[in-house]
């Protein structure tokens, strides 16, 4: 049987995925601010992916410890990761988040079911164009190869 993660590998470790994974996601996105936790996303890739906790941290803290302002808020306007300048969330944005899947592949049906999910960083226009993540993916983005 198919699943969610077959014969994808960890970007740390290189060991094969298992049932419960983690990704590194970077969105083109907008919060609507109509409903707590809506947000509508136009775009979205998976950067690298992570086989258990221990590597999903050390690529998060790698990434964060290169950026101005990580953890946003969910605040309407919050500092861009990298330049500090202000981010209107209701507007189209770019955001990169860990998130944690569990697999939840049926018979003829390949799943996985959001655990939990954690936003690094967000970008102003300057640094990130909304609606182009799927473009070449520029590591200084991120600070760091991932």
């Amino acid at each position: 049987m198919s699943n969610s993660y077959q014969g994808r590998y960890c970007g740390v470790c290189d060991h094969e995925l298992a049932r419960g994974f983690f990704s590194l996601m970077k969105r083109s996105q907008t919060v609507p601010g109509s409903e707590p936790g809506v947000v509508l996303v136009s775009d979205d890739n998976v950067l690298t992916d992570f086989c258990g906790q221990e590597c999903a941290d050390y690529a998060e803290t790698a990434i964060s410890s290169t950026l101005t302002s990580v953890y946003p808020t969910t605040a309407k306007t919050v500092p861009c990761s990298l330049c500090l300048r202000a981010v209107d969330r209701s507007a189209p944005h770019v955001s990169v988040s860990m998130s944690q899947f569990e697999d939840a592949s049926e018979p003829g049906l390949v799943s996985a079911r959001v655990v939990d999910e954690l936003e690094l960083a967000v970008y102003c226009h300057s640094c990130a164009e909304p609606r182009r993540t799927s473009e070449a993916f520029d590591m200084s983005e991120l600070g760091v190869p991932v």
